[in-house]
């Protein structure tokens, strides 16, 4: 039954596996059988079982910590993850990767000066490269920014975070088809982070779909009902389709939400600048890329990369 398990796990049917495992009847007692349980589990996004792993799997599995480190940070049970990982993650001989996922989760946590100093221990790390990648770009150092998150995505095609970085970069080089595109994957693979959605809207807009944008706004609303610059940006795009009534609905939700929220400010603006004419995407791109709102000197377009990566940053 074990090989079983195994011979299923290794075909990616991981739902076999863990029938096949728990059908042995020893997974309370044996260590690796608990390991493999949550590991089959975690890739069908059952991350439970590697939470609940204990201190004789986590000090006799190779993996096992990574493994559960991860899970607890899927789970946003962070004060947990943080007792079970900190000590391993400051122990000269701990793994790159765990070292790596450790930085992973304090930037997840908002806590960037201890994200850094922890994947500058593990610099060839996936998750170290991706959010040091991510913390450049929201500094403005945008070639490192794209050679890190680069470097990130070679190894791990579908490290989301290197995805949704790479996907800002480029729309911070006005290169909005591709920048479209790499969000969308960027939001398929964080469906529950509104901040991806939104930026893969801002693309689809820039690019002249507000129809496409609009989708993705709306998605982003229905993710996270509080986030003020969702219902902003939905607001404009509407606003660009000639849907006015409904556009200054969104624009108020926004400003109630949030009274200094910068895309309901541009939506209000276009209101009253083009009356009921349809915004043309020149004009649109104008007002976002060179127009200051709120904060001296703060442009939407500057803000961007901000909404993208915010919102419970990365760990849904």
């Amino acid at each position: 039954m074990n090989l079983r398990g195994l011979s299923a796990m290794s075909a990616g049917r991981f739902e076999a596996a863990v029938a096949d495992f728990l059908e042995l009847g020893e997974s309370n007692r044996n260590p690796t059988l608990q390991y493999n349980i949550a590991y089959a589990s975690a890739m069908q996004g059952i991350f439970e079982p590697a939470a609940l792993l204990g201190a004789a799997c986590l000090d006799t599995i190779p993996g096992a910590a990574l493994l559960k480190l991860q899970a607890l940070h899927r789970l946003e049970r962070f004060d947990e993850a943080v007792h079970m990982a900190a000590p391993r993650a400051d122990h000269p001989d701990s793994p790159s990767e765990f070292v790596g996922a450790y930085a992973a989760l304090l930037f997840d946590m908002n806590k960037p000066d201890q994200a850094r100093l922890y994947a500058s221990r593990s610099p060839e790390s996936v998750d170290s490269l991706a959010i040091t990648g991510l913390m450049e770009l929201e500094a403005g150092n945008l070639d490192r920014a794209t050679e890190l998150l680069g470097q990130a995505s070679d190894r791990n095609p579908r490290e989301a975070r290197a995805v949704l970085g790479r996907g800002l970069c480029l729309l911070a080089e006005e290169r909005y088809a591709e920048a479209a595109s790499i969000l969308d994957r960027a939001a398929e693979q964080l469906p529950r982070h509104a901040g991806s959605w939104l930026a893969a809207g801002w693309a689809w807009l820039f690019d002249g779909n507000s129809v496409a944008a609009g989708a993705r706004f709306q998605h982003a609303t229905t993710i996270d009902r509080g986030f003020a610059e969702a219902h902003g940006s939905l607001a404009v795009a509407l606003r660009v389709q000639g849907r006015h009534d409904n556009a200054r609905h969104h624009a108020e939700i926004a400003l109630r939400l949030d009274p200094t929220s910068l895309s309901a400010a541009l939506a209000k603006t276009l209101e009253i600048e083009a009356a009921n004419e349809i915004v043309s995407t020149h004009a649109l791109k104008e007002a976002i890329l060179n127009r200051p709102f709120g904060t001296p000197g703060r442009t939407l377009a500057k803000s961007l990369t901000t909404f993208g990566l915010g919102r419970a940053r990365l760990s849904t």
